[in-house]
């Protein structure tokens, strides 16, 4: 359940906001840390797994605060001052690893007796690594966290070392690393209370709906995903089973944060909605039984559409569907086990143009034995159609994320050193001048390198600048994110296509 609003105002100052934060902090026994990024994703959204685990905490008696730094401005000293937790959770993601690091380090530093769990999708599939190389962290969570996180809690609260019998978590043991057998996953997700939302954070968050500008929220209704893509770690976190929260759990979340919070509108973060269609149908069942009024944005499979689930869909509120295209090659859509066909990627095209739903579709270059030729293709299929994607939002170079069969591909073919480590120092600028955080790898092959990422940038510049909307949506999103050094690139890059186009058009 939401904490009550804030008195109204808020002043931006440290010191308002420290002495703020002094009025309403309390002794914790657990204090969860999500970690500062350099880019506020989408305008910035609460970490809603850490707010899962907050919420059933403190369900069970457990006094948890969850600070989420990327939003506050205190001191983690001065938090750990405050709060005097015995046990400190971070959070984090293989692009905040080392935030998450530091701060391991920092609680430490303080007070060595804290007990320090680390969790999330980086921590899953890089446990082993990370207790072998970081010495701050103590518990690795594994997979979902809600169950894991209470057990250990409750254990070091009750000052037992013993954690023999704790599934889905890694820690040390008499100098080893040991690594308990899985959790399983909590199949009825109904029984979690609402994720928790505190109510000062949430004041800077700025998550606008695309197009309409409106406020919105983050809201998930199920966890997992069977597809198992290549180049994704979702299906590996939490395995092909997909699990969900009832339709009416869920509207009545979003009628407290519309009614509550003035939110216009809402953004699902499923990693797919509409995988199972009685889900998604029975969510919009209830939207219209309770006569709620409001936009929102999803991603769907297009091999699992039909005209009239986007119509059921469009007359609940959806306006704006998201979902990933990745390549027009047939051979490398079966390689990355996407299970989808041009042909349903067309069907939901005219589906979608006809019911007027805006579309944000991703392509991706770079993928395992991908040839240029292959990327050609994909680009002639976002120009033939390009009059039904409202964003098209690109990727030159496949990132490679841990647990992920890009991993180990790249690992098996020595595209990683072999002395590469996940919690070792890691950072490149030329593949932040592809747009990518430097911080995470990409997949580099002998017949797609940088060679073929440069040559797939300027044709992929040349479709911007035929197609004016796509452009101003790629630039924005990058003045969004912050982007400078990215914006200047792609600006860069706009203008050398221009005179080589005006060059060759007068010779």
């Amino acid at each position: 359940m939401l904490a009550p609003s804030l008195a109204n105002g808020e002043d931006s100052s440290y010191n308002t906001i420290k002495a703020t934060y002094y009025e309403r902090i309390r002794v914790s026994d657990v204090l969860l840390l999500h970690p500062s990024e350099q880019e506020k994703t989408f305008g910035g959204m609460p970490p809603l797994g850490m707010a899962w685990i907050t919420s059933f905490l403190q369900s069970k008696g457990v006094p948890t605060t969850l600070v989420d730094l990327q939003v506050n401005d205190i001191g983690v000293e001065t938090l750990l001052q405050i709060h005097k937790p015995k046990i400190v959770g971070i959070g984090g993601t293989p692009h905040t690893r080392f935030e998450s690091f530091k701060l391991a380090h920092r609680v430490k530093l303080y007070d060595p007796a804290i007990s320090v769990i680390y969790g999330g999708s980086h921590a899953s599939f890089t446990a082993d690594d990370t207790l072998r190389h970081i010495s701050d962290i103590d518990i690795v969570v594994r997979g979902e966290g809600e169950l894991t996180t209470h057990r250990i809690v409750s254990r070091v609260l009750k000052r037992s070392l013993d954690l023999t019998d704790i599934l889905g978590i890694s820690y040390r043991q008499n100098g080893e690393i040991v690594h308990n057998p899985d959790v399983e996953r909590i199949r009825d997700l109904d029984i979690l209370p609402f994720p928790y939302r505190d109510p000062q954070a949430m004041k800077k968050y700025n998550l606008l709906l695309d197009f309409l500008n409106v406020p919105a929220v983050s809201v998930i209704s199920s966890r997992g995903c069977p597809v198992n893509c290549s180049f994704c770690s979702a299906s590996a976190m939490f395995g092909t089973q997909l699990t969900f929260r009832s339709a009416q759990h869920i509207v009545d979340e979003i009628e407290i944060l519309l009614k509550e919070n003035n939110y216009q509108g809402v953004k699902f973060f499923d990693s797919t909605l509409t995988l199972h269609r009685s889900h998604v149908e029975a969510l919009c069942a209830e939207i219209h039984r309770r006569k709620l009024k409001f936009p929102w944005e999803c991603e769907i499979r297009v091999n699992g559409m039909s005209h009239n689930l986007l119509r059921t869909m469009k007359e609940a509120g959806c306006y704006y569907v998201d979902f990933g295209v990745e390549s027009a090659s047939p051979s490398v859509l079966k390689s990355m086990h996407k299970g989808i066909t041009l042909e349903h990627v067309e069907n939901v095209f005219h589906w979608t143009k006809d019911l007027g739903i805006y579309t944000k579709v991703f392509f991706t270059f770079g993928h395992i034995d991908e040839t240029l030729d292959d990327a050609r293709k994909t680009v002639e299929f976002m120009e033939k159609n390009a009059q039904y994607i409202s964003v098209a939002a690109t990727g030159i170079g496949v990132r490679i994320y841990p647990g992920t069969e890009v991993e180990q591909f790249a690992r098996s073919k020595d595209f990683l050193k072999k002395d590469f480590s996940w919690s070792l120092p890691f950072v490149d600028q030329n593949i932040e001048s592809l747009g990518n955080d430097p911080l995470i790898p990409i997949l580099i092959q002998p017949q797609f390198g940088w060679r073929e990422f440069r040559k797939i940038e300027f044709r992929l510049a040349q479709f911007w600048l035929k197609n004016p909307h796509a452009a101003l949506s790629v630039l924005w999103s990058q003045i969004k994110l912050g982007r400078s050094r990215v914006l200047l690139r792609l600006v860069r890059r706009f203008i050398e296509v221009h005179f080589l186009n005006r060059n060759s058009s007068q010779s």
